[in-house]
């Protein structure tokens, strides 16, 4: 799932990527943190990862989805929140996208991370019109992908998460044309990977989210060398969002559980090293989760896409992040009541209807606990 302003009003809105045919959705937000459904599903395809940015150059942001099996999809914005469809010509396995100015021409190109293929990247015209610059990257096991400066050149690099091998850098010489670094960071169950300054240095870190084994924080020496910092928890874990929640300026990781473990908050000490907050947030099956200030009052809360064979464990959720001390916000209730049947797939997303008359009306359910942090429910009704 990823988070942006969709319709132009100056709040965060929620794209979530859907598997099993269901439709992507769109949550729109009314700029306190109450969201409800923006339109009508989106296609009808097995979607695993989606990112956001403005891919046609009108100011707006647009989608571009990964598809199991399917042609990746994009998804244009005219501003309003509207999305039209664009497909692919081809393809791939692809578990997840991200996008970046590869090839150095001022528009945002498309790197999908494939399992049973290698990776592919999608370069711009910089109308929103992807062609595929055949370059096939890895041996076909990467979940995760994010873009960045990894190695200090200025143009963005690549680290992918693969299952059961070594993840892997992969360096662009600035024009689009990527060569393998030849590290083998981890050989872990890699699911999901974002890029920060976790340590101070001024130079892109790696958090990968590995599932039923430590997460992992990948310290970069700023040339795109990276060495193993240190391992954390010990969940299923699926996805990972970095910010600052907590308000010391360093970077926080929430990661996303299944298995009924409950997401976790990281809290950096500002040096990479990272504790356990404690908190158990939720009791579903997290696939995906962004931070972003959803209700406006300045601090980083989150939004976690579920899923699960209980219609409890397939409700969205955001999380608000507040002072535990505050009062309860109006209406808020002590026990969830979810009535969603919506089975939320969106793999490591970060970081788009076609119509606005959605036959789906919704509703929102709070839930204050004791942890600081405060839950909304996405009811749909």
């Amino acid at each position: 799932m990823a988070m942006g302003d969709l319709d132009g009003d100056g709040d965060l809105d929620a794209f979530v990527a859907n598997s099993l045919s269901q439709g992507n959705r769109i949550w729109l937000n009314d700029g306190s943190g109450n969201f409800t459904g923006g339109g009508p599903p989106l296609g009808s395809h097995n979607s695993r990862g989606v990112a956001l940015d403005d891919l046609d150059a009108d100011g707006d942001l647009d989608a571009f989805v990964a598809n199991l099996n399917q042609p990746g999809r994009v998804w244009i914005n005219d501003g309003s929140g509207v999305f039209s469809d664009h497909a692919l010509p081809i393809g791939h396995a692809s578990h997840g996208v991200a996008l970046g100015d590869v090839d150095a021409d001022g528009d945002v190109d498309a790197m999908f991370a494939n399992y049973g293929q290698g990776n592919r990247l999608w370069l711009n015209d910089g109308s929103g019109q992807f062609t595929d610059s055949l370059q096939s990257l890895g041996s076909g096991r990467t979940r995760g992908v994010a873009l960045g400066d990894l190695d200090g050149d200025g143009d963005p690099d690549a680290f992918v998460a693969n299952r059961n091998e070594g993840n892997r850098v992969w360096r662009n010489d600035g024009s689009g044309n990527f060569a393998n670094s030849l590290q083998s960071l981890g050989n872990h169950d890699s699911l999901g990977v974002r890029l920060g300054d976790l340590d101070g240095d001024g130079d892109l870190d790696a958090f990968v989210a590995n599932r039923s084994q430590g997460n992992r924080v990948w310290v970069n020496d700023g040339s795109g060398n990276f060495a193993d910092g240190s391992a954390l928890g010990n969940h299923r874990s699926l996805g990972v969002s970095l910010g600052d929640v907590d308000g010391d300026g360093d970077l926080d990781a929430f990661v996303a559980n299944a298995l009924n473990q409950g997401n976790r908050l990281w809290l950096n000490d500002g040096s990479g090293a990272f504790s356990d907050s404690t908190q158990q947030i939720g009791t579903g099956k997290s696939a995906g989760v962004s931070l972003g200030d959803v209700d406006g009052d300045g601090d980083l809360d989150a939004f976690a896409a579920n899923y699960g064979t209980n219609p409890i464990d397939r409700v969205n959720r955001a999380w608000i992040n507040l002072d535990p001390s505050a009062p309860a916000r109006a209406g808020a209730t002590t026990s969830p009541s979810p009535v969603d049947t919506v089975d939320v797939l969106a793999w490591h997303g970060w970081s788009g209807a076609s119509q606005r008359d959605d036959a789906t009306s919704s509703s929102q359910t709070v839930n204050r606990w004791i942890d600081g942090m405060e839950e909304t429910l996405l009811n749909r009704l």
